[in-house]
């Protein structure tokens, strides 16, 4: 019974992975939201990164929707060398410098499981930091239903893990907590900024 419970969590997670990100790429070509490259840059490589380190550490099944998130991601950024935003300073290089930098020490302590974990977790959250300066100086500027569906599908992850421990669980937990704080956070910009503000963007953005 706990067996096919987990594989449902896998298939609906599967699922949600696949159109998690169709209002997010319908609203990045019409110029209503705009994804910071280097986020996407540092994404797709921590995912393709934690899917590995879920399959070594035991997840099985669970792990299939972080690895098809890995091919999704590659899609996005690919999109973004176009549509995504031109809001880039000196702290967003020094922050995709971090998450690579994570990630190679990932690969030099390997032998290390949990000194590695640590550190590309921290590097998962510096990855993060661009998108969150970007979205509040234009609040409008991502798309928020693809946010509750990527939750949705890491807590079926989480239920999906045949085992669990810091290698196959942090992952899901990490990004569910940078999604709410960041979810939150946005809600909170908005509001302080007029609705005026928000018709003049969309009105402005460019459309294909």
């Amino acid at each position: 019974m706990l067996n096919d419970i987990k594989i449902i969590a896998a298939i609906a997670a599967t699922c949600i992975a696949l159109v998690a990100y169709i209002p997010y790429l319908i609203d990045m070509f019409r110029g209503k939201n705009q994804p910071h490259l280097y986020t996407w840059i540092s994404i797709f490589l921590i995912t393709a990164v934690m899917a590995y380190i879920q399959l070594i550490g035991g997840a099985g099944i669970g792990a299939i929707p972080t690895i098809l998130g890995v091919g999704v991601n590659a899609i996005i950024l690919f999109f973004c060398f176009r549509y995504g935003t031109k809001d880039i300073v000196l702290m967003d290089k020094v922050c995709l410098a971090i998450s690579v930098l994570g990630i190679v020490a990932y690969v030099l302590l390997q032998n290390q499981p949990v000194i590695a974990l640590a550190i590309v977790t921290a590097a998962e959250i510096t990855s993060f930091i661009p998108s969150f300066r970007k979205t509040k100086n234009s609040p409008y500027s991502e798309s928020l239903p693809s946010y509750y569906l990527l939750m949705l599908k890491l807590a079926l992850i989480l239920v999906a893990l045949q085992t669990y421990n810091l290698l196959t669980a942090s992952y899901s937990i990490l990004w569910i907590l940078v999604f709410v704080v960041f979810l939150i956070a946005v809600y909170y910009w908005r509001a302080k900024q007029p609705h005026k503000q928000k018709v003049r963007h969309v009105n402005d953005a460019p459309l294909i």
